[in-house]
């Protein structure tokens, strides 16, 4: 008897210096978790601050890994940008414009860049609201949506928004490619894509200021009174600043990839892997 006992123990002992039959605790699942934390760490400290790269110029070094870490903050911020100006596309919340019309009905319109929401105050009644699709093509009973240089604008900012959004969708993966990569030239074109989603941007919202005057003459030479001007009731909605906020992040985000952009040449190179990476390439034949 006291053998079999013996024996048990012995087993029990094996298994549990062998870890067998104890459930994983919790300490073990945060030790795994701190682990992972730490590999993230050093992943992005070797693509921000070349960590493990050989030095080759202190001061060089120091230079361009203050450059980088700026770059990596205004990476981030582009990330933000492209996500803020594709929440502005879809938000109809780009101008507001309140007039009264011809009835004598009190109109606010909502204008975005798909369609619009106009809303009707008639005497007496709560205030209805119509949304009116500026696609494939606009309601017919709507007389504003029927002027045939509105409907241009219309598409005009619909093609601006959509490349925009995917030139800046390419340029922000760009950016993370370039903490891998550190040819010079790659910066360099970040920096040129971010001028180009900037301009893009403003052209976007240009459109939309020109609609609304071209807007405004078709009112003005249709009405019997030289006073009548939809402009002066004109508001700009949280769509607009959204997308003045993405505009003003791609031309800082231009200026702060072609600051790191510099070219690491011979023994004024900050690393190793900067200097043959910015090697001339020569094309055979």
């Amino acid at each position: 008897m006291s053998s079999r006992n013996n024996s048990q123990k012995k087993r029990a002992g094996n298994r549990k210096a062998q870890g067998l039959g104890k459930p994983s605790s919790k300490a073990d699942g945060g030790g795994r978790y701190a682990e992972e934390a730490d590999g993230e760490m050093q992943l992005i400290e070797k693509a921000v601050d070349l960590r493990g790269s050989q030095i080759l110029n202190i001061d060089s070094y120091q230079a361009i890994k203050w450059h980088r870490r700026l770059m990596a903050v205004t990476a981030v911020l582009a990330w933000i940008g492209f996500i803020i100006y594709v929440i502005a596309v879809f938000i109809p919340k780009w101008a507001t414009i309140s007039f009264r019309n011809t009835e004598g009905f009190d109109v606010s319109v909502d204008l975005g860049v798909w369609g619009e929401w106009r809303s009707i105050s008639r005497r007496n009644t709560k205030p209805t609201a119509e949304w009116f699709p500026h696609f494939p093509s606009p309601p017919d009973n709507v007389l504003r949506l029927n002027m045939p240089e509105l409907n241009h604008y219309y598409r005009a900012q619909a093609v601006m928004c959509i490349i925009a959004m995917v030139i800046f969708l390419g340029t922000n993966l760009l950016a993370v490619y370039t903490f891998f990569h550190h040819r010079f030239i790659y910066k360099r074109l970040t920096a040129g894509l971010y001028v180009i989603i900037g301009f893009t941007i403003f052209v976007s919202i240009e459109v939309l200021t020109n609609s609304v005057n071209a807007w405004n003459k078709e009112a003005a030479e249709k009405s019997l009174t030289d006073d009548f001007d939809y402009e002066n009731h004109q508001s700009i909605g949280i769509s607009t600043r959204l997308a003045q906020g993405s505009m003003a992040t791609a031309f800082i985000a231009a200026i702060i990839f072609l600051l790191g952009s510099h070219k690491q040449k011979g023994d004024k190179a900050a690393t190793t892997d900067l200097e043959i990476e910015d090697r001339p390439i020569h094309v055979g034949r």
